[in-house]
């Protein structure tokens, strides 16, 4: 019997979900499921998580409708740019989680004996599967739709590689993924520290700074090298995506917060260039690429 995946996508999606907002709504209404002891159960209801916790339960809705709009007809009408600005976000926040946290969680499980995280000291096990878990579920979810929808709007733009860049447009693109890359790179081996994201020690969250760092390098390099992106020129575009999104999601949160929030001049620095430079590159190449398809077309 033949399975028809796009519902199954669906599924994985609305399922990662419903747990996830079904916890967040219970702590904004005040009780403490999940929470083991009093301090953490003050920080829970603190504005700063108040807020935290009402975004990204709009963050999760946001997820579900584009889930819908990539399994349904009625997705590949609506205007590219929404399509893409919101599978953009959805890529650069999930990507590090979906290929970092399954190695990483292996790592510490076989160094550590066990898979409990920074800033989780005080909830319950469950809270970590129910939230992490929950990602990896979204995450494949997306992806699988994402590609078939990728596939049938979009086979033109993904059937030839993207063409080496202008040297500006890869100078914008090295100043925006190479210094914020190999901050993650060494924040994830060496350890944050004191200068990097803060309550990312764990072996899993490490891996996730690692995975995040090359896939940005990835993201740069992918255009650079012709001969191997045209040989596989949808793995190209899919790691020109996936870099340049993490980029540009990830540098809020894992720059612009390191030093315990109060982030240096040369942090700044860092995440303003990685955020411009990623943009730049990302939509310069795409359009390049669409200039040269109207072309050859004329």
């Amino acid at each position: 019997m033949r399975v028809r995946i796009q519902p199954v996508a669906l599924g994985l999606v609305v399922a990662a979900v419903v747990p996830y907002i079904a916890l967040k709504v219970v702590w904004l209404t005040g009780a403490s499921i999940g929470v083991q002891d009093d301090t953490a159960l003050a920080e829970l209801h603190s504005t700063r998580m108040v807020v935290g916790n009402n975004l990204t339960i709009l963050l999760e809705l946001m997820a579900v409708g584009l889930a819908l709009a990539l399994s349904s007809g009625w997705g590949r009408r609506v205007p590219a740019w929404i399509m893409l600005s919101l599978g953009a976000g959805a890529t650069g926040l999930l990507a590090p989680i979906l290929l970092g946290l399954p190695i990483g969680s292996v790592l510490q499980l076989v160094v550590q004996g066990e898979v409990r995280t920074g800033g989780m000291e005080h909830l319950r096990p469950w809270v970590f599967a129910v939230v992490y878990g929950g990602f990896g579920l979204m995450a494949i979810g997306i992806v699988v739709l994402a590609a078939r929808y990728a596939a049938v709007r979009w086979s033109h733009v993904l059937r030839r590689a993207p063409h080496p860049p202008p040297v500006w447009v890869g100078v914008a693109g090295g100043l925006g993924l190479v210094p914020f890359g190999a901050a993650m790179l060494w924040w994830g081996v060496s350890g944050p520290g004191s200068t990097g994201p803060q309550a990312m020690d764990a072996v899993v969250q490490r891996t996730t700074l690692v995975v995040t760092g090359l896939l940005a390098v990835a993201g740069l390099l992918a255009p650079l090298l012709p001969g191997i992106s045209g040989r596989a020129p949808r793995l190209a575009w899919l790691a020109v995506w996936v870099g340049c999104t993490t980029a540009a999601l990830q540098a809020p949160t894992h720059v612009l917060l390191a030093d315990g929030g109060h982030p240096s001049r040369a942090m700044l620095l860092i995440g303003v260039l990685t955020i411009s430079g990623s943009s730049i590159y990302g939509l310069l190449l795409l359009r390049r690429h669409l200039a040269h398809d109207r072309l050859h077309a004329a």
